[in-house]
């Protein structure tokens, strides 16, 4: 079983940093809906950033509009092995612990031919090309269980989540959830949602690019602690775990059993 969406045999993996700051921007994404699993980032500014992971056999026609990659993707992407990680670059001071990290690094001073530009500052990928000149291997499990809904939810088809200058949210449809960010509708048929509260503290570099320092944040995804799961139109108040950065997460319920997920694409919304 596929170990990222529960559904069919698991393939290659690729992760792609995604650009999601402004309507223009939003209004021209491509290929979240096709993300096995999605995570919802906050980054300097207060503002979000996606980081999706992607499954070599259902990919996209193309990825993006592709963004930098940032601290926090290293320990987060650790669970997963071996993959392929596209990104439009990194500042200075992070570009020696990516090259030290379990991945497989793609961005447009290593694959050009697989960056294309869409007018839109940076550029798209296209999938195909980076698994077929960089093959990675079938992902590990991040942790998550997938089956039937255990007892104990409560009603709730919708919800609304911020960081300081950004928002996202959900409402059960159809089956599955609608996504929306910063008020503008995203992409549909998400499976699951995963509310994850985690530490967010100042990370090790800042950012000149722009012209002024940005002091950029470090999301802690190991240790312990609350998390909602909302699937078939219900929550549940669940417990996160993740000791080992080389592990996957677990998620369980108040009685100590795991909260199993619905087959099919994952949001992972990680707030303070």
């Amino acid at each position: 079983m596929n170990p990222l969406d529960g559904i069919g045999a698991a393939g290659n993996t690729l992760a792609v940093k995604i650009d999601n700051v402004g309507a223009r921007v939003q209004a021209v994404q491509r290929g979240l809906a096709q993300a096995d699993i999605v995570y919802w980032i906050e980054v300097e500014g207060g503002q979000s950033r996606f980081l999706a992971v992607y499954d070599a056999n259902h990919l996209p026609a193309l990825i993006g509009p592709v963004r930098s990659a940032r601290q926090t993707d290293i320990p987060l992407l650790q669970q997963y092995g071996h993959l392929d990680f596209a990104y439009s670059g990194a500042i200075s001071g992070l570009l020696p612990l990516l090259d030290r990290a379990d991945l497989q690094n793609v961005t447009p001073a290593t694959d050009p031919g697989a960056f294309t530009d869409r007018a839109v500052d940076p550029t798209f990928i296209d999938p195909h090309q980076i698994l077929a000149r960089f093959p990675s291997v079938p992902a590990r499990s991040p942790g998550f269980v997938f089956g039937a809904a255990p007892g104990g939810g409560s009603a709730r088809d919708a919800g609304v989540w911020h960081l300081p200058a950004a928002s996202i949210a959900v409402r059960f449809a159809g089956g599955g959830y609608d996504v929306a960010v910063d008020g503008h509708p995203a992409w549909s048929g998400t499976a699951t949602v995963v509310v994850q509260h985690v530490s967010v503290v100042p990370g090790l570099f800042t950012d000149f690019n722009a012209g002024h320092p940005d002091n950029e944040v470090f999301t802690r995804t190991t240790g312990s602690g609350a998390a909602e799961v909302l699937r078939d139109g219900m929550v549940w108040n669940v417990r996160w775990t993740r000791p080992d950065p080389a592990g996957g997460t677990s998620f369980t319920l108040p009685d100590g059993t795991a909260m199993t997920f619905a087959t099919g694409p994952v949001l992972m919304v990680l707030v303070p």
